[in-house]
C-alpha cells in the first residue's frame, strides 16, 4: 500500500485534499500531515512516504526547500495557488503540479500519472542486470510554455492546450479560456510534445487528443470537432491513418 505525506499549513485545505484522495484512491495510506517545512523534513525521515503532496508556500522551510530533502524513491506533487512556480517545481523533480482550488478531475489525472510512474519503477531491471545495462533515458516532454497575450507573457500548462496552429512567424496556442502566441515553429514544437497526448493533424496544426469531441468524415476527408469550440480542424491525408478508428 503506497504511503503519502501531505504538507499544507491550512488545515481546511489539507482536509479537502485528504478527502479527495480517499475518494479517488482508497488504497493510498495518508500516513501524516505537516503544517510547516521543518516538521515536513522530520516526517520524511520517520514516515518514509512514497508520495509527498507539497504546498510551496509553507512556513519554516518553503516547499521547494523541503523538496530538496525528499528521497529520489518518493514522488512529489506540488499543490499551490501560485502557477508561476511551475518551472521551479519541475526542476525540483515534481511528478505533477496542481493549482488551487483543487479540481477532482485534474487530481484523478495526477493519480493515474503517479500509479504509472510507480509501476514503471517496479518493473525496471534490478541487481546485476541493472548495473550492466544502463537504463534508457526517459523522454522529456514540454510541461509548460511561455506565451504572449497582447503585452503580457503567460505561463500555459501544455496539458490545458486544445490545439496549436501555425500563424505566420508564430504558433497559436489555443486553450478553453483563450489564445496566446509563441515563436516556436510547429515542426520543432511537435518534437517536444508527448505523442501519447498530442498528434499532428495537418502541416499547420497539432491537436490534444483530450480536446477531441468527435470526427466528421466527408468522403475521404476528415474534420476534427473540438469540445466546447465551433471551429473544426481539417485532417490532411498524410495524417488520416491514426484517426480512422476513432
Amino acid at each position: 500500500m503506497p504511503r503519502a505525506l501531505i504538507v499544507e499549513d491550512e488545515p481546511l485545505l489539507a482536509a479537502e485534499l485528504s478527502d479527495h484522495l480517499h475518494a479517488l484512491w482508497p488504497e493510498l495510506d495518508i500516513a501524516g500531515r505537516a503544517e510547516n517545512g521543518i516538521e515536513a523534513v522530520s516526517m520524511l525521515e520517520s514516515l518514509q512516504p512514497d508520495i509527498v503532496f507539497l504546498d510551496i508556500q509553507v512556513p519554516g522551510l518553503n516547499g521547494l526547500e523541503v523538496a530538496a530533502h525528499v528521497p529520489e524513491s518518493a514522488q512529489i506533487v506540488f499543490v499551490t495557488a501560485y502557477a508561476e512556480h511551475a518551472l521551479q517545481a519541475f526542476e525540483a523533480g515534481a511528478a505533477d503540479y496542481l493549482t488551487k482550488p483543487l479540481n477532482p478531475a485534474r487530481l484523478l489525472h495526477t493519480i493515474k500519472r503517479l500509479k504509472t510512474r510507480s509501476r514503471d519503477a517496479q518493473s525496471a531491471p534490478s541487481g546485476l542486470w541493472q548495473q550492466v545495462l544502463p537504463a534508457p533515458p526517459a523522454p522529456s516532454y514540454l510541461k509548460w510554455i511561455k506565451a504572449s497575450v497582447a503585452n503580457t507573457v503567460r505561463l500555459v500548462m501544455v496539458n490545458e492546450v486544445q490545439y496549436f496552429q501555425s500563424d505566420g512567424k508564430y504558433t497559436r496556442v489555443v486553450t478553453q479560456t483563450g489564445e496566446a502566441l509563441i515563436r516556436l515553429p510547429l515542426k520543432e514544437l511537435v518534437l517536444q510534445l508527448d505523442p501519447a497526448q498530442f498528434a499532428q493533424v495537418h502541416r499547420s496544426a497539432i491537436v490534444n487528443f483530450q480536446a477531441i469531441d468527435h470526427i466528421d468524415r466527408q468522403g475521404a476527408g476528415m474534420e476534427i470537432c473540438l469540445k466546447g469550440r465551433a471551429e473544426k480542424l481539417p485532417v490532411s491525408e498524410a495524417y488520416c491513418r491514426q484517426f480512422r478508428q476513432m
